[in-house]
């Protein structure tokens, strides 16, 4: 019983520091002018970018380009780890598969 409670300790604890020690690039790009991080908006897109090897190869496009609004003038782009990556890590972490989340938001 002892030993379970270390090896699931173990296993939180390396899946943390993975997580917060990834590689995790997203590509920020589009047409639109960036703001900066203190200007309010209104979120107009979201995606999640997939990886492999905790965070060293993208799955997939890992960037902003397809998600930025062209009609868009002016967004903020925030990068988000969420509860529901947190959950689909936890689930997919033996094959190396990681997620993390992105927001565009247009500002005025």
């Amino acid at each position: 019983m002892m030993a379970q409670k270390k090896l699931v300790t173990l296993l939180a604890l390396f899946i943390l520091v993975s997580n917060l020690a990834g590689c995790f690039t997203i590509k920020v790009g589009g047409k639109a002018q960036l703001a900066s991080s203190n200007e309010t908006g209104t979120l107009v897109a979201h995606k999640r970018c997939w990886y492999a090897l905790y965070g060293l190869i993208p799955l997939g496009d890992n960037s902003t380009d397809s998600i930025i609004p062209a009609t868009a003038k002016k967004v903020r782009v925030e990068t988000k780890y969420k509860l529901s990556d947190a959950l689909i890590n936890l689930l997919t972490f033996w094959v190396s598969i990681e997620t993390f989340s992105v927001e565009v938001y247009e500002v005025n």
